[in-house]
């Protein structure tokens, strides 16, 4: 057995050996080895059993005539070190009294994003939204993508999009229900402009590396030695100054000088190796 990669230091899920991964308990399985001389007989096989946390559960509910009310499958994650047993939503759909599928989730296994579609009684779609989903225990997720709502007759009502962030960006839209567009707004472009002039104040701000250490808050005569060490203060600089902890308007001009001191001090220090 070849240990090479081992000794070289990280293991790779595609590049190091099955007995690595193995001895590493990346591997908790067994390898499946099937002698094929005297043939194969699928309803024999029992060497590769599925393991009982992938099992996944559906509830189902009625309304009193019979027909669906409501339809939800998961799955159950173990308990984990300090973090409690949960349900990972795969899909859960609502029903109305006539059976119409009224409120649709769709979470599809091995993917961040959650879907969620809401129809009208004539089974019209009435809105859409996408979720990237940052934690499947909490369900702590951000708006993401294009979001859009309809009126009855089919056409669009409202359309916004949401970037990486869950920020609005590009052309959001608001329209009347016959089709004309009542009211559009451009967010990426005036995150463009905005960008420009901050980048463009940030430029003018002329400053000694003595002087964008103090800016960080680093000790007289302290000038640090890692960049790492730079992006550490800075981050702990930039907390306070975020608008949903600091409604004072002049918080985006100490931004302004804590994000030029930390460039001046990452470009100190990639000139001086």
């Amino acid at each position: 057995m070849a240990l090479q990669t081992v000794a070289q230091g990280a293991l790779d899920l595609h590049k190091s050996s099955c007995e690595e991964l193995q001895i590493a308990r990346v591997y908790t399985r067994h390898q499946t080895q099937i002698c094929l001389a005297s043939g194969y007989n699928s309803g024999d096989d029992d060497s590769d059993e599925d393991e009982e946390d992938g099992k996944l559960v559906t509830e189902r509910y009625y309304h009193d005539n019979g027909n669906k009310k409501f339809l939800k499958t998961y799955q159950i994650l173990p308990a984990k070190g300090s973090l409690p047993r949960a349900e990972r939503l795969i899909e859960e759909k609502h029903f109305d009294v006539s059976g119409v599928c009224r409120v649709d989730y769709h979470f599809g296994l091995g993917q961040p994003y959650l879907s969620r579609k809401h129809y009208y009684e004539n089974q019209r779609l009435k809105s859409e939204q996408l979720f990237f989903v940052e934690d499947e225990r909490t369900m702590k997720a951000r708006k993401v993508g294009y979001w859009r709502e309809y009126y009855e007759g089919g056409n669009t009502k409202t359309e916004k999009q949401y970037d990486a962030n869950g920020i609005r960006t590009g052309f959001c839209k608001r329209y009347a229900d016959d089709g004309s567009l009542e009211w559009v707004k451009d967010y990426t472009k005036d995150y463009i402009e905005r960008l420009a002039e901050f980048n463009a104040q940030r430029g003018k701000l002329d400053i000694s590396v003595e002087e964008a250490a103090a800016l960080l808050g680093f000790g007289p005569g302290q000038i640090p030695t890692e960049a790492g060490e730079v992006d550490r203060v800075y981050r702990k600089r930039c907390m306070p100054l975020h608008p949903d902890k600091c409604p004072d308007p002049d918080a985006n001009e100490r931004f302004i000088e804590v994000s030029r001191a930390r460039e001046v001090l990452l470009k100190h220090l990639s000139g001086s190796k």
